[in-house]
């Protein structure tokens, strides 16, 4: 008897160990504008959501970034090549999303998000082996850029520079020069107090990374608007050219 309660407590433990480990997938049908029918599946990862859709008469899975915030879902769309190409503004209640899909155009007209969950399922969180590259999100010609670079220094290090400016006409800059963190459970956390409190959340994922301020710790010597926080794909896994490689 006792035998049998140490092998079902064993795997009671495993079994939590392994839920704590996983993250939760759902997968969503529905449509944009009521006539542009999708698929959407998500990963949801402590805050940070990720995925991709497909529009099925295209059948291409497009990479989508983004965080939900209780009921809030805020997300890009994002290309290979780092363009945003939509922007999902929903609400999660139940096993429904709806809200609003829009592009980056500014002339471009809100449409409707309507969506129902169609699976949902706990899959084991990955662990990133190398987050090396080029990561990156633009909303144009006119619009804001963004580019993260970084280099997997060793199990538990990485090093990141960013160069990031907001759209025309103001073109203000937030710059990072290249600076080593800790890095664990594919997570790293840039801090420095040269120009007031400022801190963030880099989280990796398989093809992009989400940075996130925290502790409203905003100071951080950029121009006006101008920010790292945001959704970034990778568009090449080589090694940086650092502007100062010594440094």
């Amino acid at each position: 008897m006792k035998i049998n309660q140490l092998f079902l407590c064993i795997l009671l433990f495993i079994s939590a160990l392994t839920n704590a480990q996983g993250v939760l997938t759902k997968t969503f049908d529905g449509n944009i504008n009521g006539k542009i029918p999708i698929t959407l599946t998500l990963t949801f990862d402590k805050g940070t959501v990720f995925g991709n859709v497909v529009y099925k008469k295209k059948g291409i899975p497009i990479t989508i970034i983004g965080y939900q915030t209780e009921n809030t879902l805020f997300c890009h769309e994002l290309m290979p090549d780092g363009q945003v190409t939509g922007i999902y503004s929903a609400t999660i209640k139940g096993d429904k999303i709806t809200g609003i899909w829009n592009s980056v155009n500014s002339k471009a007209k809100d449409l409707t998000l309507s969506l129902n969950k169609v699976k949902e399922q706990v899959i084991p969180r990955k662990v990133l082996k190398s987050v090396t590259g080029t990561y990156r999100y633009s909303f144009g010609e006119e619009g804001g850029v963004g580019e993260m670079l970084v280099q997997q220094m060793g199990a538990d290090r990485i090093a990141i520079s960013f160069s990031n400016v907001t759209a025309s006409p103001a073109y203000n800059i937030a710059e990072i020069g290249k600076t080593v963190l800790k890095y664990t459970n594919n997570k790293a956390i840039y801090s420095n107090n040269e120009y007031g409190k400022c801190k963030f959340i880099i989280t990796f994922l398989e093809n992009g990374a989400r940075v996130d301020f925290v502790e409203n710790a905003y100071e951080c010597g950029f121009g006006h608007n101008a920010s790292t926080e945001g959704n970034y794909i990778r568009i090449n896994s080589s090694i940086p050219k650092w502007e100062d490689p010594d440094n």
